[in-house]
């Protein structure tokens, strides 16, 4: 996928830097081995535009030689541009279909109530006292 938002340059620093955020361990792969940079942060950034320019000012002063400084530096100071990295970055990573299946994890799914099912606020009379004290409530002004 060619990305509309980050040019190839700063999709890769992307990529090296979130290597370090997210690197592989156990069964979980590395942020790069699933291609995020060049799939999943679209979308992310699509969905939150406003850290685009927090994040472009991180992958602008990095060096993806050295990753790990790149971050340590960039913690130190510039922390906003650091978080839009890190949330972008970990965004992404939990976008992909294949890390939820290795989480266990479905994603949101639709679990209506049965009508077996008892509604929390009838155990312990916990509307009893709202019930009790009656309707207050003031007249909203024109």
């Amino acid at each position: 996928m060619t990305s509309q938002i980050l040019k190839t340059s700063e999709h890769e620093t992307l990529a090296a830097l979130a290597d370090v955020l997210i690197p592989s361990a156990e069964s979980m792969p590395a942020f790069s081995e699933l291609n995020l940079h060049q799939t999943h942060v679209d979308r992310v950034l699509l969905l939150r535009p406003e850290l685009l320019a927090d994040l472009r000012r991180a992958l602008a002063s990095s060096d993806a030689s050295v990753p790990s400084d790149t971050l340590e530096k960039l913690n130190m100071e510039d922390p906003q541009a650091f978080s839009a990295l890190g949330l972008v970055a970990s965004s992404a990573y939990y976008l992909d279909a294949s890390v939820r299946n290795l989480l266990g994890y479905p994603g949101q799914i639709s679990r209506p109530a049965s009508p077996e099912e008892e509604h929390d606020y009838l155990h312990d009379d916990l509307l009893q006292p709202v019930i009790a004290r009656g309707s207050i409530y003031r007249e909203a002004p024109d």
